[in-house]
């Protein structure tokens, strides 16, 4: 896991496709973007629009991908993303191979990073996380780009 503001992703040339992705945040209409998925390059890697209210923690469920690591930029508002470690977990949902997420609760430590606009946080394939929580001193919508990077196969 990474969590670093966007001005330093080029810190991370490690990442496959991170040039990419900084060449996608260079955009100058990113806050009017409509679609709900935009190809950058095929299925390796693409982008997922998303304008949502965050969610209390309890309503949303930690997940782990298996071929994609998450690069979630939070273009707009302010919340927490939830990591956990992977032996507190309890599967609640079989894997899904056609969208790369198996669904869990966690018995156990849980950490909160509080994610403002313009940072960023990496999840690798199988890192447990929870995003889209609710922070306490914030209401509205958030917009956040949810950059999809094929690290393997299923």
């Amino acid at each position: 896991m990474i969590f670093d503001q966007v001005s330093h992703l080029e810190r991370y040339s490690n990442i496959p496709m991170i040039k990419e992705i900084g060449q996608f945040l260079g955009r100058p209409d990113l806050h009017d973007l409509q679609e709900p998925e935009i190809e950058i390059n095929g299925r390796d890697l693409f982008v997922r629009v998303m304008r949502y209210h965050p969610k209390p923690a309890a309503q949303n469920k930690f997940e782990i991908h298996c071929v994609y690591a998450d690069v979630q930029v939070v273009l707009k508002g302010k919340e927490i993303m939830q990591c956990a470690r992977t032996p507190d977990l309890k599967p609640i949902t079989e894997y899904d191979s056609n969208n790369d997420y198996q669904f869990f609760t966690v018995d156990g430590n849980i950490s909160d990073l509080v994610v403002h606009s313009g940072e960023f946080v990496v999840f690798f394939p199988g890192e447990p996380h929870r995003p889209s929580c609710l922070c306490a001193d914030v209401s509205g919508e958030n917009l956040k780009l949810v950059f999809k990077i094929r690290m393997g196969q299923a």
